[in-house]
């Protein structure tokens, strides 16, 4: 074998090595993560309270009515984060005041 047949052969094989890598791991199209603390995936926020004793009582009102809901601290205040399928009825049970 001369040098240009083994050279023509190893740039023959990297360029299938570098087909079969692309192919298997190709252009990354996951979503971006979002690391600003602000996306939340799903949930979506029904009320936002000052204290950390309300966000409490506002949670079990939700948990009462089968509502699985998520406390979050965000910038002073404490959100109350649920699935939106939920966020009519738990809009509609916060703003009764019993």
């Amino acid at each position: 074998m001369t040098a240009l047949t083994t050279f023509l052969l190893l740039v023959i094989v990297f360029g299938l090595l570098a087909l079969v890598l692309f192919w298997a791991f190709g252009i990354d199209r996951r979503a971006v993560p979002d690391y600003t603390g602000d996306d939340f995936g799903l949930l979506t926020e029904v009320t936002a309270v000052p204290t950390s004793e309300a966000a409490v009582v506002l949670a079990d009102r939700l948990r009462t009515a089968r509502i699985k809901v998520t406390v979050v601290r965000r910038g002073g205040l404490h959100r109350l984060m649920v699935f939106p399928a939920d966020a009519p009825d738990a809009k509609l049970l916060l703003r009764d005041p019993g």
